[in-house]
């Protein structure tokens, strides 16, 4: 389809698996990812992937990331922020700069990068595709910094979607479980656990990104894609449940 594309965190999991899917639909991509060697060896495989080391936190290599993709791309068409990464929380005495750079990788860095690339996205009719998680609406104990990162990064997908429409359609998406590993059993317990029936993979991931960007009539919304996860209802011990009909 020959459209410029832009990944953050490209390198590994799920990035890696949407750069690949843009690439193998015949457009161009570059991403920037902190680990040089992994994402330097992705790159040399593909002829349309190009890449860029950084770190996202860091507004300076933000914007050379960008002026780098304008030089190889000639334009952008769609921005994917799906970088981020987890940490501890309060019960571990999580500092305040540790939690702040968790914010600047998952939640001001998808802010400033669509800043950096407004003209071009509203020049091209472009789209936005954040990538959240199933951590914006549940939370397991000792995760506020990934959490607000990605509770904020649905915020700011509505936000964008107001501001920048109609020119650039903005949406979320959330992913349950999704295996980033070379796993490939897991027991029967944790398949039955989720209601799809199976643990979620990057391809269920990227395919909703492509997805999104061939829609004209979505834009703020953040998808959950997590085999239904949200949906059931789980309690621990005896429960008497009464209804009044």
């Amino acid at each position: 389809m020959n459209r410029g594309i832009v990944v953050t965190g490209g390198g590994h999991g799920i990035g890696k698996q949407i750069c690949l899917d843009f690439v193998q639909a015949g457009d161009l991509v570059c991403f920037i990812d902190i680990d040089e060697k992994k994402a330097s060896e992705f790159a040399k495989e593909h002829p349309n992937l190009h890449y860029f080391c950084g770190d996202v936190a860091d507004p300076m290599a933000l914007k050379e990331f960008i002026e780098f993709a304008m030089e190889k791309l000639k334009r952008i068409d769609v921005l994917v922020n799906n970088a981020c990464r987890g940490n501890k929380g309060i019960l571990s005495g999580l500092s305040y700069e540790e939690f702040d750079y968790t914010l600047a990788i998952g939640l001001k860095a998808p802010y400033e990068l669509s800043r950096l690339c407004k003209d071009e996205l509203m020049k091209n009719r472009g789209r936005i595709i954040n990538i959240a998680s199933s951590r914006a609406f549940q939370s397991e104990p000792d995760s506020e910094a990934y959490t607000s990162a990605k509770g904020g990064i649905v915020a700011l997908t509505h936000a964008l979607a107001v501001s920048l429409g109609p020119d650039v359609l903005v949406n979320c998406i959330a992913p349950g479980w999704i295996n980033v590993t070379d796993q490939q059993e897991f027991s029967r317990e944790d398949r039955a656990a989720i209601p799809a029936g199976k643990i979620g993979t990057p391809k269920d991931i990227s395919d909703m990104v492509l997805f999104l960007c061939g829609q004209d009539f979505i834009t703020g919304e953040t998808i959950k894609v997590d085999g239904g996860m949200n949906k059931r209802m789980i309690y621990h011990g005896d429960w008497n449940w009464y209804y009044d009909v």
